[in-house]
């Protein structure tokens, strides 16, 4: 009977063990299937990454390319864009140096036209000299710093020459030494009192004494011009400058005088336009200025 049993347990257990196993191979087959089919789809979305990444990178190496040609595009143009404009700097640093050349070659030519003045003015105070001869040791005659124009001029010590007292006169003036420069002119007066630069050496008397405010000794210096060479450029500069050395020393009735005659004597010259505009300037003529300024609308 317990065989028996045995038997009946050992057929039910078979049947409960087979059906078990038959579930577990439908459970593994079912999960390799989905197992698969997950592989695939992964792949496939593998796949299609990796086919987007390639793109991207084709797309990258694409986009480096097209901007390595723009920028070598952009440099042939600027360096093309650049060429006209070297070429033009390399031109006017040559005109730069031509015009500093051709400067320097008028700077040499006047210095030159002053020299030959000088020498050509040394000839002809020696001619003269020559025709008339200084008055012999114990002779009475003229003070050199009285010769009017003319009249021969002193004898000038040996080494000295009208070229190089002037230009020494004037580069005393321009550096400001003007005590220097005063006694040079004077000198240059006293031996050289009829060469073309002695009107100018009067002038320039004339504008020490005005830069420094002595306007009296500018005035009579000024006068001298106008008096020992009345027709040497150098007189409407004198005539002019005399006008202001008078307004200044508070003469203004003589500057105004002065200044009017200059406009109708030498009309349309530098000289009679800065005339016009001193007379209309209020701080050298205030009464001169307002009786201008009131008949200007009637004209």
């Amino acid at each position: 009977m317990k065989v028996l049993r045995l038997f009946a347990l050992s057929l039910t257990f078979s049947s409960f063990t087979f059906a078990v196993n038959k579930d577990l191979v439908a459970l593994q087959r079912d999960l390799e299937a989905k197992m698969d089919a997950m592989q695939q789809n992964l792949s496939s979305k593998i796949d299609v990454m990796t086919g987007t990444l390639q793109a991207i990178q084709n797309d990258s190496r694409r986009t480096a390319d097209q901007v390595a040609t723009l920028q070598e595009s952009l440099g042939s143009a600027l360096t093309r864009s650049l060429t006209p404009v070297n070429t033009l700097n390399t031109r006017i640093d040559a005109m730069g140096e031509d015009t500093r050349a051709l400067r320097d070659s008028l700077a040499d030519l006047s210095a030159r036209l002053e020299r030959m003045d000088a020498k050509m003015t040394d000839l002809k105070n020696q001619l003269q000299i020559m025709q008339s001869p200084p008055p012999a040791p114990g002779a009475s005659g003229p003070s050199p710093t009285g010769a009017a124009p003319g009249a021969a001029p002193g004898a000038a010590p040996p080494g000295v020459s009208a070229e190089k007292s002037f230009s020494d006169a004037r580069r005393d003036q321009q550096t400001g030494n003007l005590d220097l420069a005063g006694q040079e002119y004077q000198q240059y007066l006293t031996y050289f009192p009829n060469t073309e630069q002695a009107a100018s050496a009067q002038y320039y008397l004339g504008d020490i004494s005005y830069t420094r405010g002595d306007y009296k000794g500018a005035v009579k210096a000024f006068d001298a011009v106008l008096e020992r060479y009345p027709s040497n450029p150098r007189t409407a500069d004198a005539r002019y400058m005399k006008g202001m050395a008078l307004a200044k020393d508070g003469q203004r009735a003589k500057a105004v005088q002065e200044l009017r005659s200059l406009v109708q004597s030498n009309p349309n010259t530098e000289q009679a336009r800065k005339a016009t505009q001193a007379l209309r300037d209020p701080r050298l003529f205030p009464v001169a200025a307002t009786a201008s300024t009131r008949r200007s609308p009637a004209r």
